[in-house]
């Protein structure tokens, strides 16, 4: 998927937005305009911070893209078949990326900027970002926000300060720490994705 360095590339700067979130989740990535939806759905997942455990599907212009799956919905076109070039996306025009139907995982894609770069170096890159992405299979925004709300610095302080309340095991509180670190470790890292991202084989 990584563009040669060498060669005269079009590209879209856009950024994918999960919305419905406090604070923002986001990301703004560069990409060659000749990815394929079915590329921009791995580049995303990646970016993110998704597994790829779940379906999905891009609405461009009131018609839904994706792959198709037996016995589930149908989409209109195969996603791994059309490069973003036959949208001919217009700057600050917008799209929608939708990730685990359960869940609805509705992300907004605007195109920011357009732009021809002779040595654009090794795309696709993420450049800025905010928010940790919701873990998987969370059952959508409200449980994910009642399960962050849970497991708070606030109340991370609160059970540690219990532990002091009777004598400690430590192989006890192993499986309990893991879970803390689960919601408490979890900053966007712009280095990390970057090299996930040239892990992606095009």
């Amino acid at each position: 998927m990584a563009s040669d360095p060498g060669a005269a590339t079009s590209i879209l700067q856009l950024r994918i937005a999960l919305s419905g979130l406090s604070p923002p989740v986001w990301r703004r990535v560069l990409v060659p305009e000749h990815l394929t939806l079915g590329q921009l759905h791995n580049v995303i997942q990646v970016v993110m911070g998704w597994a790829d455990e779940h379906l999905h599907t891009f609405s461009i212009r009131g018609r839904r893209y994706g792959e198709a799956h037996e016995g589930v919905l149908q989409f209109s076109t195969a996603a791994n078949e059309l490069p973003l070039t036959a949208f001919r996306l217009r700057e600050h025009e917008g799209f929608v990326y939708v990730y685990d139907f359960n869940a609805w995982w509705r992300h907004e894609i605007r195109v920011e900027r357009r732009r021809l770069r002779q040595h654009p170096g090794r795309l696709p890159r993420c450049v800025a970002g905010c928010g940790p992405c919701p873990p998987e299979d969370m059952g959508g925004i409200e449980s994910y926000m009642e399960a962050r709300d849970e497991r708070s610095e606030y109340e991370f302080l609160d059970w540690l300060e219990s532990l002091r309340e009777e004598p400690i095991v430590l192989e006890d509180l192993r499986a309990e720490v893991d879970g803390w670190l689960t919601w408490l470790d979890r900053r966007f890292d712009r280095q990390i994705v970057n090299d996930r991202l040239r892990e992606i084989e095009g």
